[in-house]
Order: C-alpha cells, then sequence, then structure tokens
C-alpha cells in the first residue's frame, strides 16, 4: 500500500506524528512518504490513500487550500475526506453540533458589517474570547478583559472581512488546561492535557491524561453528531475540552482537518489510524 502523508512546505514546529506513522507503515511493509500539500508535482493520484497531517500553513492561502481538497479527493482517497474537511474548515460547526445536542462553549458568530451589542455581552458572560471563524495555531484569538468594549471593538475592526467567534472565556483553561481527546475511528485512543494558547503563543502541552467519564461521553456525543450531520465516522478526531462555569465539560474545538494526534506519545495508536486507512481503501 501507497500512503502519502500531507505536511506543509515550513512549519512552526516539528511534526511528531509523521516519524511514528512513517515507521509503523515502514513496520507493514507499505510505502509511506511525507509530501506538500501544494507542491504541483506530486502525483496524489498514485498513492492508495493521502493522509492530511500537518497542513498548517493553509490559512494564508484557504481558497487554495479547499481546491486541493477537492482536486486530491476526486483522485484518491482522502481521509479525512473532502466533504468534512470543508465542513471543519469553519467554525460554524459548533453551532451544528449544539443543534445536535453537543454541549458546546456558548458562541456567537458575527458576520462582517453585522452589528453587535458588545454591552450586552460583556454583561451576560464578562471576560471575553474572540476568534475568526476560519482559524488554525490560534491565529486571532484574544482573550478580553470583562467591559473592555474598545478592545473587542479593534479587534473586529482588525477583522472586518472576516466572520468571527464571541465565546465566554473559561478560567478553567488557565487553571486546569483544555483535555485533547484523540478519537481514532470512533473510538478513544488518548488524550493529553494542554494550557490556554493565545495569537502568536506556542502550543504547550502537559502530558498524557485519563479522560473523565464526562470527558468521554462528550467525546462521544461529538462523534455521533458529526456521524448523524452526514460525515460519517472520521478516521481521526481530536475533541478539545474545557470545563465549563457549569462545571461540565464543554466542546471548545472539532479537530478533523489537522490536529497534531500526539501519536509519538502513544506510538501504538499510529497502527490504528492506519488500520483505519486501510479499511477506507476499495480492495482492487
Amino acid at each position: 500500500m501507497r500512503i502519502a502523508l500531507v505536511t506543509a512546505r515550513e512549519l512552526p514546529r516539528p511534526d511528531g506524528d509523521l516519524p511514528a506513522l512513517t515507521v509503523a507503515a515502514s513496520n507493514r511493509g507499505w510505502a509511506c512518504q511525507a509530501h506538500v500539500w501544494d507542491d504541483a508535482a506530486v502525483a496524489w493520484s498514485e498513492f492508495d490513500a493521502v493522509l492530511v497531517r500537518s497542513t498548517w500553513d493553509y490559512l494564508g492561502k484557504i481558497d487554495a487550500f479547499r481546491r486541493w481538497i477537492d482536486s486530491t479527493g476526486a483522485r484518491t482517497l482522502l481521509v479525512n475526506p473532502p466533504r468534512t474537511l470543508h465542513w471543519n474548515l469553519h467554525k460554524r460547526y459548533l453551532l451544528d453540533l449544539a443543534a445536535h445536542g453537543v454541549p458546546i462553549v456558548p458562541t456567537t458568530l458575527l458576520s462582517p458589517g453585522e452589528s453587535h451589542d458588545w454591552h450586552e455581552t460583556f454583561a451576560r458572560h464578562g471576560e471575553l474570547v474572540l476568534k475568526p471563524a476560519e482559524s488554525a495555531g490560534s491565529f486571532g484569538t484574544i482573550r478580553v478583559a470583562a467591559g473592555d468594549r474598545a478592545r473587542a471593538a479593534s479587534h473586529r475592526a482588525e477583522h472586518a472581512n472576516r466572520e468571527l467567534l464571541v465565546q465566554p472565556f473559561l478560567p478553567s483553561v488557565i487553571d486546569r488546561g483544555e483535555t485533547n481527546l484523540v478519537m481514532i475511528a470512533g473510538s478513544f485512543s488518548h488524550a493529553v492535557r494542554k494550557g490556554a494558547r493565545w495569537s502568536g503563543e506556542p502550543e504547550q502541552s502537559r502530558g498524557l491524561v485519563e479522560p473523565t467519564a464526562e470527558e468521554l461521553d462528550v467525546a462521544q456525543r461529538v462523534l455521533d453528531a458529526t456521524n448523524r450531520l452526514g460525515h460519517g465516522v472520521p478516521a481521526y478526531a481530536r475533541v478539545d475540552l474545557a470545563i465549563g462555569r457549569c462545571g461540565q465539560p464543554l466542546l471548545m474545538e472539532l479537530e478533523l482537518v489537522e490536529p497534531s494526534l500526539f501519536l509519538d506519545r502513544a506510538p501504538s495508536a499510529a497502527d490504528r489510524l492506519l488500520d483505519a486507512v486501510a479499511s477506507r481503501v476499495a480492495p482492487n
């Protein structure tokens, strides 16, 4: 089997998933190489499967990335599939999941030019988090002090041409961190605890953890809702949760495009992911 692992030309940090997957594939006798998504010389149709991993530079060229998704998905097996990748590139998916019963961080989506009552929002939520609806690597994600309407309006103006998410700040992301649950083929694999990350800051992982029963339940509800929305069971997913002011885990992000899966810390998960890919390859 020939597998392409899709990455970017320049990475802000090493991708620990690539070596784990390459070793696991080599142990099976598979040909497995990393290729840059926007390298025009790559013949994607020659691979049995193309596995999206660290395409971390797509945000600056998102239209080209969407075209690459469609073009590659039309030529070979793209994992995750094109429709799911497109859906997950815009954080509107949070509202789709909430409509199917998933507990999310309360989220308001602001369109460009739409008026907004910041006074009412601060009165309801206090401290806020603002982030673009199309974002990666915490791009444009800021924390706004309670009542700081000038800062909120300034950030809105800075991203005037983007849709923006407005959410309450959750103190637990500082005190406890967020729990990232890696799900492979619909089943829990492993989890890490990460610190809060704001625009321009590096990722701060705190190592492997055992999720609570409540966190596992929410992660499963997220994947069940994703399935009901017509996306099937993703080969890989990362469900990022934080404890809400209600004391219960809430969905912060569902990562189905290019999340770090921390396979360097759970090497056996690389084999499970390759099994999930192989199960999706149509027999000759």
